[in-house]
């Protein structure tokens, strides 16, 4: 069996999201060697920086940092050398007068012995924690030290970065998830026909934070505004314009949005506002000095972050201030030309004049969405977690008489481990720039990326519901998409990966959940004339039929002419029929050459019967 799925969002927090690459496409792991030569450590490059920095103690320190598009982590490593035990390594260690523990646990890293020391940072008058792991091998000793935000979900970017980390001393990692085997003529086939299927999906929104009680906030202003958007991928499933994603990728809730943009340089004023309320909160006065050197340790420091989300939260809770979201918008582009985007009309509030769609893409508004809220007061505050699906339905809706070719849903009742599986998407890692030093043009953003690989397992969420996990590579950009089988029908949705330096872990929804929402919302799934004159005519293009498949390929672009792929195919028919290529005509000659040797053959006994008749 094989399939196809996809991803996206942007430039929003990724946390949570699925993910992409192919064998052709540009790979981000690097790989960097400590300056004493004693580790070394896996990273993905597009996601971490690192500085080298000079340490009083131990000589160096190297600092990797998490762009801010990711969330906020930050990893210290120093190493050194120490005949001394573990233990006494670690009384040394902390008798430093730098900082005083809370706990100490002893704990196994990749089977070594390690001491975890978990400390507190008091920041304006509010505790927060982040922990030191000191390992021994042998006689060299390493220090990690890792700080995330308590709130949210951060932490398993730094867990998931020391995976990475190899002793010198170590023997190679076995890589796991990877699949090799090729299945390069279906892949294409297969592409081939969900191709005009597959949409890229633009989700326009603001913003609005409303200062309900100045007295208490501190705030400068009674209302703050600022718009944003966020990129994904999704599939037609009736051809009238009805088009599947995730829920994720189509519905921002409002606290999620304030904490994912909160840093970015055009919502300062409130940044910086609220760091102003903190102090004040606290009965303190702030400089001008004090709240721009706060602002900059935010962009350092990942527990002067989980201060600043514990105040937002506070304020949410209080009902200080409230937070909503507006003025949203969809774009669905189903062609071969991209949606541009002028992200400085965006952080000025000009979310319409921002987007200059290109001559495929269609307006559609949201039908209805299956998605929890994990950054509500309840789900981050008071680890309340929602459960549900990640599901979503947007109706496209200036179409005029374009019909859309759609995607048949299956089902994974017979799924089994090892099937083979397609993944197709947006991933914006690899759409490119508009920049004339980039590496990938940004014009061919509009082109889905094809990556493949393995149904892993079959699994279950928390909720019992089934998901799938492969080792197809996936990423930031393809959340929304389909996963298909061999015959072209949808078993599932790419929803979220498990970062890892030893391999892809990617899972995808059941696409059973689509079709409950649908069948709530009265939607079929809808393969008419359009799609099966799609189909029929990749059929007899395959099979060198061309002056057939040009005949419903003609029917195509009647029916949709928005098809991304249909005139490339026309053109392709007819040059094959002008060199005289197309199995229609050889077998016309066929049967004439046949019918003349056939008559030549009974004319001619014909003619050998009559004088015998005549001796006779």
């Amino acid at each position: 069996m094989m399939f196809i799925m996809i991803f996206s969002r942007r430039p929003q927090d990724i946390r949570s999201k699925a993910s992409e690459s192919t064998d052709n496409l540009p790979r981000f792991t690097a790989e960097f060697v400590s300056p004493k030569g004693k580790y070394k450590l896996s990273y993905d490059k597009n996601r971490w920086t690192y500085l080298i920095q000079p340490d009083e103690t131990f000589g160096s320190r190297v600092t990797f940092n998490l762009s801010k598009e990711y969330g906020f982590a930050r990893l210290d490593i120093i190493e050194s050398e120490s005949k001394k035990d573990l233990t006494s390594l670690t009384n040394e260690i902390l008798n430093q007068p730098l900082s005083t523990p809370s706990k100490i646990e002893s704990v196994l890293f990749q089977e070594r012995p390690s001491y975890m020391v978990t400390y507190k940072e008091r920041i304006i008058g509010e505790d927060t924690y982040y922990n030191k792991q000191i390992v021994k091998d042998n006689n060299d000793f390493f220090v990690f030290e890792k700080k995330a935000p308590n709130l949210g979900y951060d932490q398993q970017y730094l867990d998931n970065l020391l995976q990475g980390i190899s002793f010198m001393s170590s023997h190679p990692q076995e890589v796991k998830g990877i699949s090799n085997d090729s299945t390069e003529l279906t892949t294409v086939q297969l592409f081939d026909l969900v191709r005009p299927s597959i949409a890229n999906i633009l989700y326009v929104y603001c913003l609005e934070i409303v200062n309900l009680q100045p007295q208490l906030s501190g705030f400068s202003r009674p209302q703050y505004n600022f718009c944003a958007s966020a990129k994904g991928s999704g599939f037609i499933v009736n051809e009238k314009g009805i088009v599947a994603t995730n829920g994720h990728v189509v519905k921002i809730y409002p606290e999620e949005g304030l904490i994912t943009n909160l840093l970015y340089e055009g919502n300062k004023v409130f940044s910086t506002d609220l760091i102003k309320g903190i102090y004040l909160s606290k009965g303190q006065t702030p400089t001008q000095n004090q709240i721009e050197d706060f602002y900059r340790e935010i962009n350092l420091n990942p527990q002067y972050v989980d201060r600043f989300l514990t105040e937002i939260f506070r304020l949410i809770g209080n009902g200080v201030i409230s937070v909503s979201a507006s003025n949203e918008k969809y774009y669905v582009n189903i062609g071969n030309d991209p949606v541009n985007i002028d992200y400085q009309k965006m952080t000025q509030g000009d979310y319409i004049g921002a987007i200059i769609p290109s001559p495929t893409t269609f307006t559609a508004k949201l039908l209805d969405f299956d998605y929890p809220n994990k950054y509500s007061y309840d789900s981050i505050v008071n680890k309340s977690y929602r459960r549900g699906s990640d599901v979503a339905l947007l109706q496209i809706v200036n179409s005029s008489n374009n019909l859309f070719p759609s995607l048949e849903l299956g089902n994974i009742e017979n799924l089994r481990e090892g099937s083979e599986i397609v993944v197709a998407g947006y991933p914006t890692l690899v759409e490119g720039e508009q920049d004339p030093r980039a590496a990938i043009n940004y014009k061919t953003s509009a082109k889905p990326s094809i990556t493949r690989g393995i149904v892993s397992s079959v699994k279950e969420d928390l909720t019992g519901k089934r998901i799938l996990q492969t080792d197809a590579s996936i990423d930031h950009g393809n959340s929304g998409g389909p996963a298909f089988n061999s015959s072209g029908q949808v078993m599932g949705i790419a929803t979220f990966a498990v970062e890892s330096q030893t391999g892809n872990f990617n899972f995808l929804r059941d696409v059973i959940e689509l079709k409950e929402l649908m069948s709530k919302n009265k939607v079929d799934n809808l393969l008419d004339k359009l799609s099966r004159s799609w189909e029929m005519g990749l059929s007899e293009f395959r099979n060198q039929r061309f002056s057939g498949a040009l005949k419903h390929f003609t029917e195509v672009e009647k029916l949709s002419p928005s098809h991304p792929t249909v005139k490339e195919f026309m053109k392709l028919s007819e040059e094959a029929i002008t060199r005289g290529e197309s199995l229609e005509a050889s077998n016309s000659l066929l049967i004439i050459f046949g019918g003349i040797s056939i008559a030549s053959f009974i004319l001619a006994g014909f003619f050998t019967v009559i004088p015998l008749f005549e001796k006779r």
